[in-house]
Protein backbone atom coordinates (compact mmCIF):
# COMPACT_ATOMS: atom_id res chain seq x y z
CA UNK A 1 0.00 0.00 0.00
CA UNK A 2 2.85 2.37 0.83
CA UNK A 3 4.44 1.64 -2.54
CA UNK A 4 1.18 2.38 -4.39
CA UNK A 5 0.74 5.62 -2.43
CA UNK A 6 4.27 6.73 -3.28
CA UNK A 7 3.70 5.97 -6.98
CA UNK A 8 0.38 7.86 -6.90
CA UNK A 9 1.98 10.89 -5.24
CA UNK A 10 4.76 10.83 -7.84
CA UNK A 11 2.27 10.71 -10.72
CA UNK A 12 0.31 13.60 -9.22
CA UNK A 13 3.49 15.59 -8.80
CA UNK A 14 4.50 14.97 -12.42
CA UNK A 15 1.02 15.95 -13.59
CA UNK A 16 1.18 19.12 -11.53
CA UNK A 17 4.60 20.05 -12.93
CA UNK A 18 3.41 19.45 -16.49
CA UNK A 19 0.34 21.55 -15.82
CA UNK A 20 2.41 24.34 -14.31
CA UNK A 21 4.78 24.35 -17.29
CA UNK A 22 1.91 24.58 -19.75
CA UNK A 23 1.49 28.20 -20.87
CA UNK A 24 -1.65 29.82 -19.52
CA UNK A 25 -3.73 31.99 -21.82
CA UNK A 26 -4.59 35.27 -20.10
CA UNK A 27 -6.82 37.95 -21.61
CA UNK A 28 -6.14 41.59 -20.67
CA UNK A 29 -9.06 43.90 -21.48
CA UNK A 30 -7.52 47.33 -21.93
CA UNK A 31 -8.65 50.88 -21.32
CA UNK A 32 -7.02 54.29 -20.82
CA UNK A 33 -6.41 53.59 -17.12
CA UNK A 34 -4.70 50.24 -17.76
CA UNK A 35 -1.73 51.50 -19.76
CA UNK A 36 0.52 51.86 -16.72
CA UNK A 37 -0.11 48.24 -15.75
CA UNK A 38 1.29 46.71 -18.96
CA UNK A 39 4.96 46.49 -17.83
CA UNK A 40 3.93 44.89 -14.53
CA UNK A 41 1.60 42.37 -16.22
CA UNK A 42 4.20 41.58 -18.90
CA UNK A 43 6.96 41.06 -16.33
CA UNK A 44 4.80 38.69 -14.29
CA UNK A 45 3.59 36.90 -17.43
CA UNK A 46 7.18 36.10 -18.43
CA UNK A 47 7.91 34.57 -15.02
CA UNK A 48 4.62 32.69 -14.76
CA UNK A 49 4.62 31.37 -18.35
CA UNK A 50 1.49 33.25 -19.44
CA UNK A 51 0.53 33.98 -23.03
CA UNK A 52 -1.13 37.38 -23.07
CA UNK A 53 -3.91 38.44 -25.41
CA UNK A 54 -4.82 42.14 -25.47
CA UNK A 55 -8.30 43.38 -26.38
CA UNK A 56 -10.30 46.60 -26.09
CA UNK A 57 -12.58 46.38 -23.05
CA UNK A 58 -15.55 47.81 -24.99
CA UNK A 59 -15.13 45.06 -27.57
CA UNK A 60 -14.18 41.83 -25.75
CA UNK A 61 -13.63 38.80 -28.02
CA UNK A 62 -16.81 36.72 -28.31
CA UNK A 63 -16.48 33.11 -27.25
CA UNK A 64 -13.00 33.64 -25.84
CA UNK A 65 -11.63 30.58 -24.07
CA UNK A 66 -8.55 30.61 -21.91
CA UNK A 67 -7.29 30.37 -18.36
CA UNK A 68 -7.89 33.82 -16.84
CA UNK A 69 -8.99 37.41 -17.44
CA UNK A 70 -7.66 40.71 -16.11
CA UNK A 71 -9.81 43.76 -16.78
CA UNK A 72 -11.34 47.06 -15.68
CA UNK A 73 -15.02 46.25 -16.13
CA UNK A 74 -17.67 48.88 -16.76
CA UNK A 75 -21.41 48.52 -16.29
CA UNK A 76 -22.02 48.31 -20.04
CA UNK A 77 -24.25 45.77 -21.90
CA UNK A 78 -21.41 44.30 -23.98
CA UNK A 79 -19.10 43.93 -20.99
CA UNK A 80 -21.89 42.53 -18.80
CA UNK A 81 -22.61 39.83 -21.38
CA UNK A 82 -18.91 38.98 -21.60
CA UNK A 83 -18.63 38.82 -17.81
CA UNK A 84 -21.59 36.45 -17.55
CA UNK A 85 -20.11 34.13 -20.18
CA UNK A 86 -16.72 34.05 -18.41
CA UNK A 87 -18.23 33.26 -15.02
CA UNK A 88 -20.59 30.68 -16.52
CA UNK A 89 -17.59 28.85 -18.04
CA UNK A 90 -15.80 28.99 -14.67
CA UNK A 91 -12.84 31.03 -15.98
CA UNK A 92 -11.12 33.07 -13.24
CA UNK A 93 -11.44 36.83 -13.67
CA UNK A 94 -9.94 39.71 -11.69
CA UNK A 95 -11.53 43.16 -12.01
CA UNK A 96 -9.52 46.36 -11.42
CA UNK A 97 -12.43 48.79 -11.16
CA UNK A 98 -14.95 47.56 -8.61
CA UNK A 99 -18.23 48.93 -10.00
CA UNK A 100 -19.52 45.55 -11.18
CA UNK A 101 -19.12 43.19 -8.21
CA UNK A 102 -20.68 39.75 -8.14
CA UNK A 103 -20.08 36.21 -6.96
CA UNK A 104 -17.52 34.30 -9.01
CA UNK A 105 -15.43 37.38 -9.84
CA UNK A 106 -12.34 38.54 -7.98
CA UNK A 107 -11.34 42.18 -7.65
CA UNK A 108 -8.42 44.36 -6.57
CA UNK A 109 -9.71 47.83 -5.77
CA UNK A 110 -8.62 51.03 -4.10
CA UNK A 111 -9.58 51.60 -0.46
CA UNK A 112 -12.26 54.28 -0.85
CA UNK A 113 -12.60 54.75 2.91
CA UNK A 114 -8.92 55.60 3.25
CA UNK A 115 -9.03 57.83 0.16
CA UNK A 116 -11.93 59.79 1.68
CA UNK A 117 -10.19 60.10 5.04
CA UNK A 118 -6.99 61.41 3.43
CA UNK A 119 -8.91 63.93 1.33
CA UNK A 120 -11.01 65.22 4.24
CA UNK A 121 -8.00 65.59 6.54
CA UNK A 122 -5.99 67.32 3.80
CA UNK A 123 -8.62 70.03 3.47
CA UNK A 124 -9.52 70.33 7.15
CA UNK A 125 -5.84 70.79 8.08
CA UNK A 126 -5.90 73.81 5.79
CA UNK A 127 -8.88 75.30 7.59
CA UNK A 128 -11.64 74.61 5.06
CA UNK A 129 -15.19 74.54 6.44
CA UNK A 130 -17.08 73.98 3.18
CA UNK A 131 -16.50 71.14 0.75
CA UNK A 132 -17.97 69.23 -2.17
CA UNK A 133 -17.43 66.00 -4.09
CA UNK A 134 -17.34 66.51 -7.87
CA UNK A 135 -17.87 64.08 -10.74
CA UNK A 136 -19.58 64.39 -14.11
CA UNK A 137 -20.43 60.72 -14.47
CA UNK A 138 -22.07 58.19 -12.19
CA UNK A 139 -21.39 54.63 -11.03
CA UNK A 140 -21.89 52.86 -7.74
CA UNK A 141 -18.29 53.67 -6.92
CA UNK A 142 -18.98 57.41 -7.20
CA UNK A 143 -21.52 57.11 -4.39
CA UNK A 144 -19.02 55.12 -2.31
CA UNK A 145 -16.31 57.70 -2.82
CA UNK A 146 -18.62 60.55 -1.84
CA UNK A 147 -19.84 58.63 1.24
CA UNK A 148 -16.29 57.96 2.46
CA UNK A 149 -15.38 61.64 2.08
CA UNK A 150 -18.58 62.75 3.84
CA UNK A 151 -18.07 60.29 6.72
CA UNK A 152 -14.57 61.64 7.37
CA UNK A 153 -15.56 65.31 7.15
CA UNK A 154 -16.19 67.14 10.42
CA UNK A 155 -18.76 69.93 10.33
CA UNK A 156 -21.12 70.86 7.50
CA UNK A 157 -21.54 67.75 5.27
CA UNK A 158 -19.90 68.01 1.82
CA UNK A 159 -22.14 68.92 -1.10
CA UNK A 160 -22.75 66.11 -3.61
CA UNK A 161 -21.93 67.38 -7.10
CA UNK A 162 -22.43 64.21 -9.16
CA UNK A 163 -24.03 64.42 -12.60
CA UNK A 164 -27.46 62.72 -12.37
CA UNK A 165 -27.50 59.03 -13.28
CA UNK A 166 -28.84 58.71 -16.81
CA UNK A 167 -27.05 56.03 -18.89
CA UNK A 168 -29.05 57.03 -21.98
CA UNK A 169 -27.77 60.62 -21.90
CA UNK A 170 -24.17 61.67 -22.40
CA UNK A 171 -23.83 65.38 -21.56
CA UNK A 172 -22.17 67.73 -24.01
CA UNK A 173 -19.17 69.78 -22.91
CA UNK A 174 -21.33 72.90 -22.93
CA UNK A 175 -23.88 71.26 -20.63
CA UNK A 176 -21.11 70.14 -18.25
CA UNK A 177 -19.57 73.62 -18.15
CA UNK A 178 -22.94 75.26 -17.43
CA UNK A 179 -23.80 72.69 -14.75
CA UNK A 180 -20.38 73.10 -13.12
CA UNK A 181 -20.63 76.90 -13.16
CA UNK A 182 -24.05 76.78 -11.49
CA UNK A 183 -22.60 74.64 -8.71
CA UNK A 184 -19.57 76.91 -8.28
CA UNK A 185 -21.61 80.12 -8.31
CA UNK A 186 -23.98 78.90 -5.59
CA UNK A 187 -21.23 77.47 -3.37
CA UNK A 188 -19.86 79.28 -0.29
CA UNK A 189 -16.27 80.45 -0.58
CA UNK A 190 -13.68 79.26 0.01
CA UNK A 191 -14.66 75.70 -0.84
CA UNK A 192 -12.60 72.50 -0.97
CA UNK A 193 -13.52 70.14 -3.82
CA UNK A 194 -12.58 66.46 -3.85
CA UNK A 195 -12.95 65.01 -7.36
CA UNK A 196 -13.58 61.42 -8.40
CA UNK A 197 -10.44 61.37 -10.54
CA UNK A 198 -7.83 63.60 -12.15
CA UNK A 199 -9.83 63.83 -15.39
CA UNK A 200 -12.70 65.45 -13.47
CA UNK A 201 -10.19 67.64 -11.58
CA UNK A 202 -8.55 68.89 -14.79
CA UNK A 203 -11.96 69.75 -16.28
CA UNK A 204 -13.04 71.55 -13.10
CA UNK A 205 -9.82 73.58 -12.96
CA UNK A 206 -10.25 74.59 -16.61
CA UNK A 207 -13.80 75.82 -15.92
CA UNK A 208 -12.53 77.85 -12.97
CA UNK A 209 -9.65 79.42 -14.90
CA UNK A 210 -11.83 80.21 -17.93
CA UNK A 211 -14.32 82.04 -15.70
CA UNK A 212 -11.98 83.94 -13.39
CA UNK A 213 -12.52 81.73 -10.34
CA UNK A 214 -9.36 81.76 -8.25
CA UNK A 215 -7.63 78.44 -7.51
CA UNK A 216 -6.86 77.65 -4.72
CA UNK A 217 -7.99 80.76 -2.83
CA UNK A 218 -11.70 80.44 -3.68
CA UNK A 219 -11.76 76.85 -4.95
CA UNK A 220 -9.20 74.25 -3.83
CA UNK A 221 -9.10 71.03 -5.88
CA UNK A 222 -7.83 67.58 -4.89
CA UNK A 223 -8.08 64.52 -7.14
CA UNK A 224 -8.69 60.99 -5.84
CA UNK A 225 -5.86 59.84 -8.10
CA UNK A 226 -2.66 61.34 -9.46
CA UNK A 227 -2.19 60.93 -13.22
CA UNK A 228 0.70 62.93 -14.76
CA UNK A 229 -1.16 63.37 -18.08
CA UNK A 230 -3.70 65.59 -16.32
CA UNK A 231 -0.97 67.73 -14.74
CA UNK A 232 0.68 68.88 -17.96
CA UNK A 233 -0.71 72.42 -17.55
CA UNK A 234 2.00 74.20 -15.58
CA UNK A 235 -0.29 77.15 -14.80
CA UNK A 236 -2.32 74.95 -12.46
CA UNK A 237 -0.78 71.80 -11.05
CA UNK A 238 -3.44 69.66 -9.35
CA UNK A 239 -2.92 67.95 -6.00
CA UNK A 240 -3.62 64.22 -6.09
CA UNK A 241 -3.68 61.09 -3.96
CA UNK A 242 -1.03 58.48 -4.71
CA UNK A 243 -3.28 55.41 -4.77
CA UNK A 244 -0.38 52.97 -5.24
CA UNK A 245 -1.32 51.89 -8.76
CA UNK A 246 1.73 49.64 -9.06
CA UNK A 247 0.81 47.86 -5.83
CA UNK A 248 -2.69 47.34 -7.17
CA UNK A 249 -1.52 45.77 -10.44
CA UNK A 250 1.00 43.54 -8.68
CA UNK A 251 -1.70 42.31 -6.31
CA UNK A 252 -4.03 41.70 -9.26
CA UNK A 253 -1.65 39.48 -11.26
CA UNK A 254 -0.73 37.52 -8.15
CA UNK A 255 -4.40 37.01 -7.29
CA UNK A 256 -5.25 35.87 -10.81
CA UNK A 257 -2.31 33.43 -10.74
CA UNK A 258 -3.49 31.98 -7.42
CA UNK A 259 -7.06 31.71 -8.70
CA UNK A 260 -5.94 29.86 -11.84
CA UNK A 261 -3.95 27.44 -9.67
CA UNK A 262 -6.89 26.86 -7.33
CA UNK A 263 -5.09 28.58 -4.45
CA UNK A 264 -7.58 31.44 -3.96
CA UNK A 265 -11.34 31.82 -3.89
CA UNK A 266 -12.79 33.03 -7.19
CA UNK A 267 -14.64 35.85 -5.37
CA UNK A 268 -11.64 37.26 -3.46
CA UNK A 269 -11.62 41.05 -3.05
CA UNK A 270 -8.44 42.91 -2.09
CA UNK A 271 -8.36 46.61 -1.07
CA UNK A 272 -5.20 48.63 -1.73
CA UNK A 273 -4.37 51.45 0.68
CA UNK A 274 -3.10 54.75 -0.79
CA UNK A 275 0.44 55.94 -0.10
CA UNK A 276 -0.39 59.59 0.58
CA UNK A 277 -1.06 62.95 -1.06
CA UNK A 278 1.13 64.91 -3.46
CA UNK A 279 0.36 68.57 -2.66
CA UNK A 280 0.53 71.01 -5.55
CA UNK A 281 -0.75 74.53 -6.19
CA UNK A 282 -4.44 73.57 -6.38
CA UNK A 283 -4.61 72.98 -2.60
CA UNK A 284 -1.48 74.74 -1.36
CA UNK A 285 -3.35 77.39 0.64
CA UNK A 286 -4.77 78.25 4.03
CA UNK A 287 -8.54 78.75 3.83
CA UNK A 288 -9.56 82.35 4.52
CA UNK A 289 -13.22 83.13 5.21
CA UNK A 290 -12.97 86.93 4.93
CA UNK A 291 -13.27 87.85 1.24
CA UNK A 292 -11.02 90.92 1.47
CA UNK A 293 -8.26 89.02 3.23
CA UNK A 294 -8.69 86.16 0.78
CA UNK A 295 -8.09 88.57 -2.10
CA UNK A 296 -5.03 89.89 -0.29
CA UNK A 297 -3.51 86.41 -0.06
CA UNK A 298 -4.30 85.92 -3.74
CA UNK A 299 -2.42 89.14 -4.56
CA UNK A 300 0.58 87.80 -2.63
CA UNK A 301 0.50 84.41 -4.41
CA UNK A 302 0.19 85.93 -7.88
CA UNK A 303 3.16 88.29 -7.44
CA UNK A 304 5.67 86.15 -5.55
CA UNK A 305 8.64 86.81 -7.82
CA UNK A 306 8.29 90.58 -7.30
CA UNK A 307 9.94 92.24 -4.32
CA UNK A 308 7.20 93.76 -2.18
CA UNK A 309 6.16 94.04 1.44
CA UNK A 310 2.98 94.32 3.51
CA UNK A 311 2.48 98.00 2.61
CA UNK A 312 2.25 97.15 -1.09
CA UNK A 313 -0.45 94.54 -0.40
CA UNK A 314 -2.39 96.97 1.78
CA UNK A 315 -2.25 99.65 -0.93
CA UNK A 316 -3.56 97.21 -3.55
CA UNK A 317 -6.49 96.37 -1.27
CA UNK A 318 -7.20 100.03 -0.51
CA UNK A 319 -6.66 99.47 3.22
CA UNK A 320 -4.31 100.80 5.85
CA UNK A 321 -1.54 98.39 6.84
CA UNK A 322 -2.79 98.53 10.42
CA UNK A 323 -6.27 97.44 9.32
CA UNK A 324 -4.95 94.63 7.11
CA UNK A 325 -2.63 93.39 9.87
CA UNK A 326 -5.55 93.29 12.29
CA UNK A 327 -7.64 91.24 9.84
CA UNK A 328 -4.71 88.88 9.27
CA UNK A 329 -4.05 88.34 12.98
CA UNK A 330 -7.74 87.78 13.72
CA UNK A 331 -8.16 85.07 11.07
CA UNK A 332 -4.69 83.67 10.37
CA UNK A 333 -3.08 84.28 13.76
CA UNK A 334 -0.12 86.21 12.37
CA UNK A 335 0.82 89.42 10.52
CA UNK A 336 0.68 90.11 6.80
CA UNK A 337 4.49 89.96 6.67
CA UNK A 338 4.44 86.48 8.20
CA UNK A 339 1.81 85.42 5.64
CA UNK A 340 3.93 86.73 2.77
CA UNK A 341 6.92 84.82 4.12
CA UNK A 342 4.86 81.66 4.67
CA UNK A 343 3.56 81.70 1.09
CA UNK A 344 7.06 82.32 -0.27
CA UNK A 345 8.48 79.46 1.79
CA UNK A 346 5.74 77.10 0.54
CA UNK A 347 6.45 78.09 -3.06
CA UNK A 348 10.15 77.46 -2.54
CA UNK A 349 9.37 74.01 -1.13
CA UNK A 350 7.27 73.17 -4.17
CA UNK A 351 10.06 74.25 -6.51
CA UNK A 352 12.70 72.30 -4.60
CA UNK A 353 10.64 69.13 -4.90
CA UNK A 354 9.41 69.54 -8.48
CA UNK A 355 12.52 71.01 -10.13
CA UNK A 356 16.29 70.68 -10.08
CA UNK A 357 16.75 74.45 -10.07
CA UNK A 358 19.57 75.91 -8.01
CA UNK A 359 18.73 77.66 -4.75
CA UNK A 360 19.54 81.06 -6.26
CA UNK A 361 16.92 80.53 -8.97
CA UNK A 362 14.36 79.29 -6.45
CA UNK A 363 15.07 82.21 -4.12
CA UNK A 364 14.48 84.74 -6.92
CA UNK A 365 11.31 83.01 -8.21
CA UNK A 366 9.77 82.89 -4.73
CA UNK A 367 10.53 86.54 -3.97
CA UNK A 368 13.73 86.47 -1.87
CA UNK A 369 16.46 88.97 -2.72
CA UNK A 370 19.26 86.36 -2.81
CA UNK A 371 20.09 82.76 -1.91
CA UNK A 372 21.82 83.68 1.35
CA UNK A 373 18.81 85.59 2.69
CA UNK A 374 16.49 82.82 1.46
CA UNK A 375 18.48 80.19 3.38
CA UNK A 376 18.44 82.31 6.54
CA UNK A 377 14.65 82.84 6.45
CA UNK A 378 13.95 79.23 5.44
CA UNK A 379 16.02 77.91 8.33
CA UNK A 380 14.19 80.18 10.78
CA UNK A 381 10.74 79.07 9.59
CA UNK A 382 11.41 75.39 8.83
CA UNK A 383 14.21 74.53 11.24
CA UNK A 384 16.87 73.42 8.77
CA UNK A 385 18.67 74.79 5.67
CA UNK A 386 16.82 74.45 2.33
CA UNK A 387 19.42 72.11 0.81
CA UNK A 388 19.12 69.72 3.76
CA UNK A 389 15.30 69.88 3.59
CA UNK A 390 15.33 69.14 -0.14
CA UNK A 391 17.61 66.10 0.22
CA UNK A 392 15.60 64.73 3.13
CA UNK A 393 12.24 65.11 1.34
CA UNK A 394 13.52 63.51 -1.86
CA UNK A 395 14.92 60.61 0.13
CA UNK A 396 11.54 60.10 1.84
CA UNK A 397 9.69 60.21 -1.48
CA UNK A 398 12.09 57.76 -3.09
CA UNK A 399 11.63 55.35 -0.17
CA UNK A 400 7.80 55.62 -0.32
CA UNK A 401 7.72 54.95 -4.08
CA UNK A 402 10.29 52.18 -3.99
Amino acid sequence: MLFIRLITDKILQVWYNVRMNKPRDVLVLTGPYLESCYPIVAEYADRANWRLEIAERFNPPKGWTGDGVLSMLLDEPVMNAFLESIIRRNIPIVDLFGIKMRRGMGAVVHDNDELGRLAANHFMERGFRHSAFYAFEWTRQHDERYASFANAWRGTPPERWIWPKDPAFRPTRKALVEWTLRKLSAAPKPIAIYTYNSYNAAFLSRVCMDNGISIPHNVAILSANDRPVHNCNKSMQISGIDRDEEGKYRAAVKLLDRMMRGKADRSTIISIRPKGITTRRSTDVTAVADETLRKATEVISRNLSAHFGPSTVADKMGLSLRRLNKMSRNELGHSVLDEITRIRIEESKRMMLETDDKLAVIASASGFCNASYFSKVFCRFVGCPPREWRNRQRHVRARVHA
